[in-house]
């Protein structure tokens, strides 16, 4: 009898010995979402707001949450230890600075200074920015910037029609100019005859027509010149249509054969038509 006492004592104390040991249960995983701020959650809510991820609860990248969750430590680096009710109200944060083009910006200089080509992450008048950061130069102080198609010194009075800010115009081209300023003319070949009834076209950048290509032979040269013994007609903007007088099988497009420059001038920018009367 006493050794079965024994026994059972001895049993009893390597039971409760072995239940001292055991650690306790972990807790349950945090419950996103139902207004408890739990431990490894950094904001919540019902539902969780904008900006607090309604997956784990915790601030999403460019956005900050208050009140921010206290740690375990008294610090404010989040992780409660203990459930308590908890509301978040996230904002995103002002991201215009930090150099990188975000959605909604035309250009991130990496600073908050104004008026130096890139102002609250908007590009200044008579600005153009490119890259990240945003590198910005003045349009129209005459030097050609990397951002720049052309620039003709607008700022110093150098203007010209076929460059609008720092962009070339179509039917133009610009080049550099013997100074900083580009010079700007008519591109030939192109089909649109420009003329000095072109505002900014000049006696030097003048065509004698336009058809449409650069081939010599068809009544207008690849320099856009009219070539001897053809008359070129159109009015300008448009395409030069080239015939030989008084052959009708001469044109280079089916056009009219009356009324258009010839030899090498310019035509002025008359607009006579085939079959035309007077």
């Amino acid at each position: 009898m006493k050794r079965s006492l024994l026994c059972l004592l001895a049993v009893l104390a390597a039971s409760t010995s072995s239940c001292k040991d055991e650690p306790p249960p972990p807790p349950p995983p945090p419950e996103c979402g139902n207004g408890l701020l739990e431990a490894g959650e950094t904001c919540e809510g019902l539902p969780p707001p904008e900006g607090c991820d309604p997956n784990v609860c915790t601030v999403q990248m460019g956005f900050a949450c208050t009140p921010e969750a206290p740690a375990s430590d008294g610090d404010t680096d989040g992780g409660a230890v203990e459930p308590m009710e908890w509301m978040s109200t996230c904002e995103e944060l002002d991201t215009c600075g930090d150099g990188i083009i975000d959605a909604g910006e035309d250009c991130d200089d990496g600073d908050d200074e104004v008026m130096d080509g890139c102002s609250g992450c908007r590009v200044d008048p008579l600005y153009v920015c490119m890259g990240e950061p945003s590198d910005c130069y003045t349009c129209g102080d005459g030097f050609r910037n990397p951002a720049e198609q052309c620039d003709d010194g607008e700022l110093i009075g150098m203007n010209s029609p076929g460059c609008e800010n720092c962009l070339v115009v179509p039917g133009w081209e610009c080049f550099p100019g013997q100074s900083q300023t580009d010079l700007c003319g008519p591109v030939c070949g192109d089909g649109m005859w420009f003329d000095t009834s072109v505002p900014g076209v000049t006696v030097g950048f003048a065509e004698g027509c336009d058809d449409g290509n650069m081939i010599d032979g068809d009544g207008c040269d690849g320099n856009c010149n009219v070539e001897d013994g053809w008359e070129c007609d159109a009015r300008a903007p448009e395409t030069s249509v080239c015939t030989i007088p008084g052959d009708s099988t001469g044109s280079d497009s089916g056009g009219s054969d009356s009324g258009g420059s010839s030899g090498g001038s310019s035509g002025g920018g008359s607009s006579g038509s085939s079959g035309s009367s007077g």
